[in-house]
C-alpha cells in the first residue's frame, strides 16, 4: 500500500495537514446518536477545514485536513469542546432515558428547534435552561 501523507478519506493537496481521532462508545446506536448531533453544524471555514465524521462499529471516527497546522489545531479544538458537550449530555440523559422520546417529539413540532444549532441545543440542555434548546438537543441523541 502507497502511503502519500494524506489521510484515505481526506485526500486533498490543498489541505494537507490531518487528523484522525477515534472515540469507543458503549454501542453503536451512541456512537450514531452523537455523530448526528454534531453533523448538523457545518465547518465554519470549509475553505480551510474539511471534517468528515463516520462510525465503525462502536467508534466514532473523526477526519480533519486543513490547509495549515494552526487551522487544524483550532478546528480540532473546537471540534473536541462541542464532542465533550454532546458525549455528557449522551451520558446524563442517556438513549434509553425516559422522557427522552417525549422531549424529541415536541422538538420535531417546533421549527424554531430544528433551526437551533446542535452545540447550542446540547448546551442548554446541559445547563438546565429547558425550552426548545433541550428539546432538540433530546432530538438530536434519540436512537433511529
Amino acid at each position: 500500500m502507497q502511503h502519500d501523507g494524506l489521510q484515505p478519506g481526506l485526500r486533498d493537496p490543498t489541505k494537507p495537514f490531518t487528523f484522525t481521532g477515534r472515540v469507543t462508545y458503549a454501542a453503536e446506536a451512541e456512537a450514531r446518536m452523537v455523530m448526528r448531533a454534531l453533523e448538523i453544524d457545518p465547518e465554519l471555514r470549509p475553505e480551510a477545514v474539511r471534517r468528515q465524521l463516520s462510525v465503525d462499529g462502536t467508534v466514532l471516527v473523526l477526519e480533519f485536513a486543513a490547509v495549515d497546522m494552526r487551522t487544524l489545531r483550532a478546528a480540532v479544538g473546537t471540534f473536541c469542546d462541542l464532542l465533550g458537550l454532546a458525549t455528557r449530555t449522551l451520558e446524563a440523559f442517556g438513549a434509553g432515558a425516559p422522557g427522552l422520546a417525549a422531549a424529541a417529539a415536541g422538538a420535531a413540532g417546533s421549527a424554531a428547534a430544528a433551526r437551533e444549532p446542535a452545540a447550542a441545543a446540547a448546551a442548554a440542555a446541559a445547563s438546565g435552561s429547558g425550552g426548545a434548546g433541550e428539546q432538540a438537543a433530546a432530538a438530536a441523541l434519540q436512537p433511529q
